[in-house]
């Protein structure tokens, strides 16, 4: 809660004083303007560079304020997530994703293919079987995470996959859970959630969420103390 109203007062702090800018930046360019014709040479530069200043400071001041608008959208939404004693969660179908990786899978197969059409060399050829192989494992790893879904009955869970299920999990039997971003190390924005649930087997089951699905849960396993490391925490 604390890191939230940080946030916001630093979201609004900056969008306060690049709005400032912008109210000095025109008022400068207003007088400029209205004295145009008194203007030197190199006054009227001066006049140019300050439109375009203008122009990035209020591009800068909208950017910032719809930012901030879905920052304070984002954290009401999510304090009205509430856990009930029995939901469904479906992992994220990562749609856009799956569809992006496998153009650039194309692509790779197109330089492989090009290769050995105009004997391009080994070094196109190698470049080709390399990008096939990273692109087809992730492809495949995306297809298989979206058809998981978990059944969430008070401390059971039931995981699904292909809505058949394969396993059920009690929270006393999960000793840790942890959340971070696609990209992994360093959350950057167009990530998604992904969430890791460890047994005390020691296996871990790995599935992409929704925003929603991320918030409940990681308030589900709070509710129950559950350890959890989150380094995604939007």
């Amino acid at each position: 809660m604390f890191k939230d109203f940080g946030t916001r007062n630093f979201s609004t702090r900056r969008v306060s004083v690049v709005g400032g800018s912008v109210v000095i930046s025109l008022i400068i360019l207003a007088v400029q303007l209205f004295y145009i014709d008194d203007l030197s040479y190199l006054q009227g530069n001066l006049t140019i560079i300050n439109s375009f200043i203008a122009f990035i400071l209020l591009f800068l001041y909208i950017t910032l304020t719809a930012d901030m608008y879905v920052t304070i959208k984002r954290i009401k939404e999510r304090e009205k997530v509430e856990v009930p004693n029995e939901f469904r969660v479906e992992a994220f179908k990562q749609t856009y994703f799956i569809i992006l990786y496998a153009i650039i899978l194309i692509i790779f197969i197109f330089i492989f293919v090009l290769s050995i059409v105009f004997k391009i060399g080994i070094f196109g050829i190698i470049f080709g079987l390399l990008g096939i192989g990273i692109f087809s494992y992730f492809l495949s790893i995306m297809i298989k995470n979206r058809k998981y879904s978990l059944e969430v009955r008070n401390r059971n869970i039931k995981v699904l996959y292909k809505n058949q299920e394969i396993e059920v999990l009690e929270i006393k039997d999960i000793p840790f859970v942890a959340f971070f971003g696609s990209g992994k190390e360093k959350v950057k924005k167009g990530d998604y959630p992904i969430m890791e649930i460890c047994n005390i087997k020691g296996e871990i089951l790995r599935i992409p969420l929704s925003l929603r699905n991320y918030w409940l849960m990681k308030k589900y396993f709070l509710k129950y103390a559950v350890e959890i490391s989150d380094t995604y925490e939007n």
